[in-house]
């Protein structure tokens, strides 16, 4: 799910928080912030033993460069920001084997950190903004992959790269990279829905919100389409989308009649379905509507009759930055025994 506090009021502090977070942790990196007793000093030492170990190389064992992603990405606060007290040289003399040598760092640290971050089954605003420190080496590569995507990158994983540009290039991009992202959404014979979506997104972020008032007009035209359950279904896409653009009181509204529809249907909703209104409905501060989502959600987790393919991991809603104000409710905690009873030791009574 999108962090979707998306107010001025609400994404200044995150914004100066993580800009502070990431200054002090390059001074940390770069020994201006001296003591052993700062948090992160003896993981920078670490990292600057092992990857200055492996640059002194000719750079050509993948072990070798495995440990040194594994190193800096142990703490990737710290690692990052190590990684971008480097690439000031690197970039003035990128030709430099040392330099090539970060620049392959930096390669592969930012893919294996998005893939950790696709790996936790959660999405939100700023999940990658821990990557800004390593503009704009880390931008190219993403807008490299996606635009003139090499032969070892897999086309489908294309939109795994759109959440991490929506955090690092706030603002649209040069001409020529702003009319190849244009290409790809309107090219639906050859590009797949869910990447020109996406992107459709991104658009909209830049400025440019034509092709995603073309989706939503669609997705409306059809929601009013087919029977019961091809309308409910319908409405969901269009509340996810609402939510991908971050039009969060859309998203909200559209939920709501996703579940008016799905009860006068006799459809039932899946549990993501209610997770995500109730992360929707939080972000917009409705923490009563949220529960009430949840509740729902929840009572549906806790039959033992749910498939397992459709049920969620305990760790999305003990995780996801967008419940964070409904964890504080007084109701969450038997809410989440409900739906994930403690487990009794085997032996145990």
């Amino acid at each position: 799910m999108d962090l979707r506090a998306d107010s001025a009021l609400l994404a200044a502090p995150r914004s100066f928080a993580i800009a502070m977070t990431c200054a002090w942790l390059v001074a940390v990196a770069s020994g201006d912030a001296r003591g052993q007793s700062h948090p992160g000093s003896q993981a920078a030492a670490k990292i600057s033993e092992t990857v200055e170990r492996w640059l002194a190389t000719d750079q050509t064992s993948r072990d070798g460069l495995d440990e040194c992603v594994k190193v800096l990405l142990a703490e990737a606060g710290v690692g990052i920001a190590w990684l971008a007290g480097q690439m000031p040289a690197a970039l003035a003399a990128p030709a430099e084997p040392r330099s090539k040598g970060v620049q392959t760092l930096i390669t592969h640290s930012s893919l294996e950190f998005l893939r950790r971050q696709r790996a936790s089954n959660i999405t939100f605003q700023g999940q990658y903004a821990a990557l800004l420190p390593l503009q704009p080496i880390v931008g190219d590569l993403l807008f490299g992959l996606l635009l003139e995507t090499p032969e070892w990158y897999p086309l489908t994983h294309r939109i795994h790269l759109v959440a991490p540009l929506r955090d690092l290039q706030a603002r649209p991009p040069v001409s020529a990279r702003l009319d190849a992202v244009v290409a790809i959404v309107e090219d639906a014979r050859f590009e797949p829905e869910g990447l020109r979506r996406a992107l459709a997104a991104l658009l909209w972020q830049w400025g440019t919100k034509q092709h995603g008032q073309a989706m939503i007009a669609a997705m409306v035209a059809a929601s009013g389409e087919g029977d019961g359950e091809e309308r409910v279904q319908a409405t969901l896409e269009l509340a996810d989308f609402y939510t991908q653009l971050r039009e969060y009181k859309q998203a909200a509204t559209t939920h709501r009649s996703a579940q008016t529809l799905a009860k006068g249907a006799n459809v039932m909703l899946r549990p993501i379905a209610w997770y995500s209104a109730a992360c929707v409905h939080a972000l917009l501060g409705d923490n009563e509507r949220g529960i009430a989502a949840l509740e729902q959600c929840t009572a549906q987790l806790a039959s033992p009759d749910l498939d397992s393919s459709v049920r969620l991991p305990r760790s999305m809603f003990d995780q996801d930055p967008e419940l964070a104000i409904l964890r504080q409710h007084t109701k969450w905690n038997d809410l989440m025994r409900r739906a994930f009873p403690p487990t009794v030791p085997a032996g145990g009574r």
